[in-house]
């Protein structure tokens, strides 16, 4: 009876062959119940939980509601207070050396658990490796991927058992990163978010090919859906990933040279230094006595046999003052510098950390327009290159160089010239990347873990490690990523109970992970709107407080002076009261082209126990990161500001500039100093413009004097005049004695530098191979 004939089909829109279901009561109910499931499901209010399942609050609509919430600035204990704390002699639970991410997320661990917990830094808070990462909180797609290339070796099919075990654990610590990643974003959208990274692929098989595994030639055509497994890992959390035509890639990507297509995925960023200081300021809110500038200088021993270490000896670098602190468990989360606290203890310890230096450069934010980064899996020469959408420019990375941890930020100009050549090379000739447009520079550190008691040729984990001494009861933690401090901070404290036992008894359960962030109360994607409404600050500023400060930013604007005084604050108006002329706004700016501002400045020497000019500039407000010379200019102003609210002398004021002025001097920048320097290899843009610069009569070629000249430009030039005449003939391949701009350019960038850049390549080259969970280069570097 259901049956449609051909012609009503037609009539109705229905093919022939479909045929419709008679209505009744009771397949109406089940439709009707259906629908209602279905759409309670879609169509429900979007945001009645947080991330860990917690009834989300009202949002905040001034600051009096954060001080009423709990998670007010002003109640944090002042530095000084802390400092006193610590010397007061009384026993703490648990005292965690190092407040980086895994330090300070240890702390904020312990002290949530009921345990009275202490916290020392040398530096300020999240200072060294912690504040100079790539940005990305990463689920890691790339040991993934390298895990099944590892899988399908050949070294299987002989040893079957042990790769898969390798696999399933590589498996597992990407799931690990996939669900910790979801967590920060969800939990933490104020301090972290999602950001679109695209990979361009110009052919659907690659050769040489990805990862250096014959499978990956065709990761062109895996990509789209290993990105959607990846998704899954993550539970769905992240936006989802999708393909970008060769069209849709060239319009969001005009820099790059004739891709085919994209696949785009995104991971999650945030700004490490400032998450880091969160986490630091949570703690002590939750009851840690948590102090930056209090070094450890050694071990105090006691117990029934005298070997049991009970407190660390400590110097406040402030004033100088030594002091002991005693606790029942001592955790050294001290990054790649656990050697050296180690060997405090016992001088011929063997080495524990096997660091590698990351070097990234800065760009201008048009590397990276609309907000979305790109990655490079494999460039001309083999390398991995990233290119990065951060705080409005765009960070480029990185190398991966095995070398032992210092605290400078400083970067050779042989690394700084390598990664602008490696990123030059990803780029199409429409947009020419040249060494002055680098506006910053540093070098952080990878912790990697190596087994001391592993034979030399043992390989380094990128996992993290806890370890205990049995003979002085001292606990440690080495490697690990920002992704997983928490669940890292988790495993630790759970670890440290087990090992110390009834003394530590009385901990409670980890909830880390229902824990908001300060500033994470009542944080809502449109709080910078109520900031401009509310304080008058700029858009640009009011979303850069809301994401650095979260709904603590209320507090800030609360600071926050004029940008303009007198006569030139008036502002125009329009019959309906709206301004028409754009005038000032609320917020003093510390350098004009960044949204920092003074009130900032005040709110981190009152509530965030800053002490340094230094630290301003570089963790706490991150021009240095982002332009060196615009945070060299900003030192004065700053230090007035500081100097003012801290009460300093003159002569502090003084040195804190000088400090200053030295530390950021260590950033690259756009003048690039090429003292020591080995690699001559330069952009074609570089090179054009020198010889541009050069020719000023416009010839079109450069005589041996102009050689020399154009030498001295780059930073290399000859040691006498016949160094310059042997090689301005080695240069004249036409041996007309003019140098074309061409034989210039292929002269300089060829013989001339092929050696030293196939030596500095090898050295610091990142593939994505090598970024992997287990490190297969030489293991046992000293």
């Amino acid at each position: 009876q259901g049956s449609v004939s051909p012609d009503n089909g037609a009539d109705h829109g229905h093919s022939p062959c479909m045929v419709l279901p008679r209505l009744t009561p009771l397949r109406g109910a089940a439709g009707l119940m259906v629908g209602g499931v279905v759409g309670s499901v879609l169509l429900r209010k979007p945001e009645e939980n947080d991330f860990a399942g917690a009834p989300l609050k009202r949002k905040i609509q001034r600051f009096q509601s954060l001080v009423d919430r709990g998670q007010d600035p002003q109640s944090l204990r002042k530095r000084s207070e802390m400092v006193a704390a610590l010397k007061s002699g009384e026993e703490f639970d648990v005292l965690i050396v190092g407040a980086g991410c895994t330090g300070a997320g240890a702390a904020l661990d312990a002290a949530t658990r009921g345990l009275k917990t202490a916290c020392v830094e040398r530096g300020d808070f999240a200072n060294e490796t912690s504040s100079r990462s790539s940005k990305l909180i990463w689920g890691g797609f790339k040991y993934l991927q390298v895990a099944f290339a590892e899988l399908l070796d050949r070294k299987t099919l002989t040893a079957p058992v042990s790769s898969l075990q390798k696999f399933i654990s590589e498996f597992l610590m990407v799931y690990e990163c996939c669900q910790e990643r979801s967590w920060l974003a969800g939990q933490q959208p104020h301090l972290v978010e999602y950001v679109p990274q695209a990979v361009p692929f110009k052919t659907l098989v690659q050769w040489p090919p990805y990862f250096n595994h014959p499978f990956y030639s065709i990761l062109p055509i895996l990509a789209y859906p290993a990105f959607v497994f990846y998704d899954l890992l993550a539970g769905f959390n992240a936006p989802p990933a999708y393909v970008m035509s060769a069209r849709e890639t060239k319009k969001n990507f005009p820099q790059l040279e004739a891709p085919l297509y994209s696949a785009v995925y995104c991971e999650a960023m945030h700004n490490d230094a400032r998450t880091g200081t969160a986490i630091a300021l949570t703690a002590a809110m939750k009851g840690a006595t948590i102090a930056n500038y209090v070094e450890m200088t050694g071990f105090v021993h006691g117990g029934p046999d005298g070997a049991t270490a009970t407190g660390v000896t400590c110097v406040d670098k402030l004033t100088g003052e030594q002091f002991v602190v005693k606790a029942k468990a001592i955790v050294l989360a001290t990054g790649p510098f656990l050697d050296s606290v180690r060997r405090m203890e016992d001088p011929g310890a063997d080495k524990a950390v096997a660091a590698a230096a990351g070097c990234h450069i800065v760009l201008p934010g048009y590397f990276t327009p609309g907000g979305m980064g790109f990655c490079e899996l494999r460039n001309s020469r083999g390398a991995t290159m990233y290119f990065l959408p951060w705080l409005g420019n765009t960070v480029v990375g990185s190398t991966d160089k095995k070398c032992d941890a210092t605290s400078s930020p400083h970067v050779t100009e042989d690394e700084i010239q390598y990664l602008v050549n490696e990123a030059a090379s990803c780029l199409s000739s429409d947009i020419r990347l040249r060494r002055s447009d680098v506006i910053s520079a540093w070098q952080g550190w990878r912790p990697l873990y190596r087994d001391p008691n592993a034979p030399p040729d043992a390989p380094v984990s990128r996992h993290h490690a806890i370890g205990h001494d049995e003979h002085t009861g001292v606990s440690f933690i080495c490697g690990g990523k920002w992704s997983t401090y928490r669940a890292m901070a988790e495993e630790l404290i759970d670890k440290v109970v087990a090992f110390k036992g009834a003394p530590l008894a009385h901990a409670k359960p980890c909830v880390s992970k229902e824990i908001k962030l300060l500033g994470g109360d009542g944080f809502h994607s449109l709080l910078h709107v109520q900031l401009v409404q509310a304080y008058n600050v700029s858009t640009e500023v009011a979303k850069h407080l809301c994401h650095a400060y979260g709904t603590a930013a209320f507090h800030v604007c609360e600071l926050a002076q004029p940008s303009l005084s007198g006569a030139r604050l008036q502002r125009t108006v329009s019959r309906a009261g709206v301004p028409t002329d754009g005038g000032g706004h609320m917020g003093r700016r510390i350098s004009p082209s960044y949204p920092y501002i003074e009130a900032e400045v005040l709110y981190a020497c009152r509530h965030e126990l800053a002490v340094s000019v230094k630290d301003m500039l570089t963790t706490r407000m991150r021009l240095a990161f982002l332009n060196s010379e615009a945070a060299k200019q900003a030192i004065p102003r700053v230090a007035a500001l500081m100097a003012e609210e801290l009460g300093w002398s003159s002569a502090e004021k003084a040195r804190q500039i000088k400090v200053a002025q030295e530390y950021i001097g260590e950033f690259g920048g756009p003048v690039a100093d090429k003292r020591g320097a080995t690699l001559k290899a330069a952009t074609f843009t570089d090179l054009h413009d020198i010889f541009l610069s050069v020719d000023k009569a416009n010839a079109g070629y450069l005589d041996e004097k102009q050689l020399g000249e154009a030498a001295a430009k780059l930073g290399f030039p000859f040691r006498s005049d016949e160094h310059r005449r042997i090689k301005f003939k080695e240069a004249d391949r036409s041996e007309n004695g003019k140098l074309s701009e061409a034989e210039f350019i292929e002269w300089w960038n060829g013989r001339n530098s092929e050696k030293s850049r196939l030596a500095l390549h090898k050295t610091v080259m990142l593939d994505a191979a090598s970024e992997v969970a287990i490190d297969k280069s030489n293991a046992s570097a000293k």
